[in-house]
């Protein structure tokens, strides 16, 4: 059988890039009529189109081009598209994020159109996680379309099997193009020698002898098929060429049909661009904040449930606002700085809605909880779904404290956001999983050991670290329990001369280090019974660095918050940790799982947390599996090289700069990144492997703190302590408890973090609910709750039955 050209009327269309989203919406609106209007004069012309938002946004704007496109959805000649809400960047969302892009995307057309996609369609994103087939698999689909990387960043066959590290698998088709730029040849050339061309183009390199596709039409600012485009088909299937108007859906089914055995690719899809994973700062850190508000408001609204009937809430609206600004072109930087705005303020609906459901969830909650006793109730929710223990701190609250059972807790007063009348105070709390403890304000308290602190060291019972302000700061880690020195040089923050585009392209690392912020002064901030604080103030060029330094009486935190006021143009900021470890291995947080990589000191995408392992020598001369883990509240972007680790803070490339176009030199250019930036690490050295140190947990301890309510005193029918919802061990990390869609029960999922198969038990206790399940390795497993009746039901990412 003949190979067959599928040709896809499509328009790749950016919302948001050298435009802000209004104009974005004028493209979808004109480049939509345009197609329906060639369905009109070409009744064997088809369609795709992608992207629940669009839909969403015409709906709202011209009912009835929207009425038009579901007739023509009825007739098969308008093809839904990828099913996601948008074409979002697929290395920087959390894996929650982009189960919901399947989950709110492919609700939306399933209610507005009755389609259910199974097609896949991601083409201009910059790379794609081995985790992802999973995700695809467990929302429904079959098949997933891309187009980067470029057969120059990757040699991928243009079909094959995609298997992810769990097994799941999905077809997957790498497009020559999302809108080809044959036109450009076929106004210089013979159209009858176009089609031969094209095929070379594409097949010569590879044994792939089935169907291929065509993806045709004026795009990324829209455009869309033209007739010129069209009647050139019909001329090319008139002589007699294999070629015909086709959708993303019939090319699958033709490739499954021709029963050809594609090539199993295993392992991630990467990279068309490396810098963007830290272009423009302030982004990164607002989608790693809302992902986990909206989470953990989640959460808290069915504990509110659970404890006293209240409704849980539904978030989608928050979600979708969140899920747009994770189009591929806003969350990895490369707009325009006026379409920042936009992306703040949709940011901030979604924030505003997430933080104001925690806040009545939980003082819904207190208000049934019995504060009567000695002092007033201070009450601590956690809303991860394990036990927590973690500093916490609060304003307004003296430094006397208590438990629930009247034994005193260490408490030292910091440092106010305020000068006025108010103070802050600092404890480590001991939390249960997805539940609360209640606290006492007392108006006594008793003197406790400070900890051991100078000017250039400070000493709890786990850790010793010096530092020395010549060099800029932290340059001895002692993990006295082990009796390992982690450090093979002095942590601090280097300075790149960053001359790539705002994407990173045509590099695989940033730039060679051109300085160091140095000529640190020292200072002791802190000194108590909880924790004590060095300050490190450094300088490079323009920029200053402030660091602080916390480490813990009672716990093996160790934390560095750093502020930033960076003013150096075209160049990128590291914050470099030296270690002592032989043959190193880099493990990355990813999507719904982590990824290994070299040590080569290529720039590579990771979540938050990033860990470097190798081998140690101790003190006492033996050696030992050591590492040092990375947790982060907002970064994206690393490199190890060897045993330095390094994690990229800031870049300062111009605002959408693409080479190659270079900058005019006579213009004043807006770069990014320019100004006042916070960051708060943890460092965690651990002997043995990363997963014996539970770096998963730990990273989402760092990204979704306590809160806490002041509660006056009354009675009430709980008790001082209440758990909702936990699970174990502690490689199944459960990240999700919300309203199922349909509002008919809870939904539990969570995932094998460790790549171990591992029996679990998952519990809601105060329901009476309990299962247990076995987890293979890197596994995502969903359930549906109904509490009224107890029993649990298995389902997919959309929340059907399985």
């Amino acid at each position: 059988m003949a190979k067959k050209l599928h040709a896809i009327g499509h328009a790749h269309i950016d919302p948001v890039w050298l435009w802000r989203w209004p104009e974005g919406l004028e493209t979808i609106r004109a480049t939509w009529r345009s197609a329906l209007e060639r369905m009109k004069e070409y009744p064997d012309f088809r369609f795709s189109a992608s992207s629940a938002w669009f839909y969403c946004l015409i709906a709202e704007a011209d009912p009835q081009m929207f009425t038009e496109i579901r007739e023509r959805v009825r007739e098969g000649r308008w093809e839904i598209a990828g099913g996601w809400w948008v074409e979002p960047d697929a290395n920087i969302p959390c894996g929650e994020s982009l189960v919901r892009q399947a989950l709110c995307g492919k609700t939306y057309f399933a209610e507005k159109f009755g389609v259910d996609v199974r097609v896949g369609f991601n083409p201009d994103t910059f790379g794609h996680p081995a985790t992802l087939p999973q995700i695809l698999a467990k929302s429904g689909y079959t098949t997933y379309v891309f187009m980067r990387p470029r057969p120059n960043e990757m040699d991928l066959p243009p079909v094959f099997t995609w298997r992810g590290p769990d097994g799941s698998e999905v077809l997957a088709i790498r497009l020559y193009d999302y809108n080809s730029p044959w036109m450009a040849a076929l106004d210089q050339s013979d159209e009858t020698d176009w089609f031969e061309y094209y095929e070379n183009t594409l097949h010569h390199a590879h044994s792939w002898d089935g169907d291929y596709a065509l993806c045709y039409g004026v795009g990324d600012h829209g455009g869309g098929p033209t007739k010129r485009h069209i009647e050139f088909l019909q001329r090319m299937r008139a002589e007699g060429k294999p070629v015909e108007f086709g959708t993303l859906s019939g090319l699958e089914q033709s490739i499954r049909d021709s029963h050809i055995e594609p090539t199993v690719v295993q392992g991630e899809l990467q990279y068309h661009a490396r810098g963007c994973y830290s272009a423009h700062s302030e982004t990164k850190r607002q989608n790693r904040r809302v992902e986990h508000l909206l989470m953990a408001a989640e959460r808290l609204s069915c504990a509110a449930y659970l404890v006293v009937g209240r409704e849980p809430q539904d978030l989608t609206v928050a979600w979708q606002h969140l899920l747009t600004n994770q189009f591929h072109d806003v969350l990895a930087g490369t707009s325009l700085p006026s379409a920042y705005q936009d992306s703040r303020d949709i940011f901030g609906a979604a924030a505003g809605q997430a933080y104001k459901e925690m806040v009545l969830a939980g003082h819904t909650i207190a208000g049934l909880v019995d504060t009567r006793g000695e002092g007033e109730a201070l009450i601590v929710f956690n809303s991860l779904p394990w036990p927590v223990r973690t500093p916490v701190e609060v304003e307004g609250l003296d430094p006397a404290l208590a438990d629930e059972n009247g034994n005193p807790v260490p408490i030292q007063e910091v440092q106010s956001e305020t000068v006025t009348r108010r103070k802050r105070s600092c404890f480590v709390a001991d939390l249960p999983p997805l539940g609360y403890r209640v606290y006492r304000k007392l108006a006594r308290g008793e003197p406790d050991i400070e900890l051991t602190v100078t000017p250039y060291c400070v000493e709890s019972e786990r850790w010793v670290l010096e530092f020395d302000p010549r060099k800029g700061g932290l340059v001895n880690l002692l993990d006295k329990e082990h009796g390992v020195a982690a450090l093979s040089g002095p942590v601090g923050l280097c300075v790149l001369d960053d001359r790539g585009d705002t994407w990173g392209h045509g590099y695989d690392s940033l730039g060679s280090t051109i300085g160091r912020f140095d000529g640190a002064e020292v200072a002791v901030e802190e000194r108590g019974p909880v924790r004590a604080c060095l300050r490190v103030e450094s300088a490079y060029g323009r920029s200053i660095a402030t660091q602080r330094w916390y480490v813990y009486a009672d716990l093996d935190v160790i934390e560095c918050r750093l502020s930033v006021d960076w003013r150096e143009p075209r160049k990128a900021l590291k914050l470099v940790l030296p270690l002592a470890l032989g043959e190193p291995t880099a493990t990355y947080e990813v999507p719904y799982g982590h990824a290994s990589r070299p040590c080569d000191g290529t720039e590579q995408p990771g979540g938050q947390w990033v860990d470097l392992s190798g081998a140690a020598t101790s003190l006492d001369g033996s050696s030992m599996p050591y590492g040092l883990g990375l947790l982060n509240d907002g970064v994206y972007g690393f490199d190890a090289e060897g045993a330095a680790m390094r994690a990229t803070l800031l870049r300062s490339p111009i605002f959408a700069h693409h080479h190659p176009t270079e900058p005019d030199a006579s213009q004043r250019h807006r770069y990014q990144d320019t100004g006042s930036h916070e960051f708060v690490f943890r460092l965690v050295p651990h002997a043995g492997t990363w997963q014996e140190a539970d770096l998963p947990r730990l990273a989402w301890e760092l990204n979704c703190p306590p809160f806490c309510v002041n509660e006056y005193t009354h009675a009430g029918t709980l008790p001082a302590v209440w758990a909702g919802l936990y699970a174990e061990p502690s490689n199944i990390l459960l990240s999700v408890l919300k309203r199922a869609e349909d509002g008919q029960g809870l939904v539990v999922r969570g995932y094998e973090t460790a790549g171990i198969a591992t029996g679990a038990r998952v519990a809601l206790p105060s329901a009476g609910v309990e299962w247990c399940v076995a987890f293979g390795p890197h596994e995502i497993r969903t359930w549906r709750v109904d509490v009224q009746c107890r029993t649990v039901e298995e389902v997919d990412l959309l929340e059907r039955v399985t």
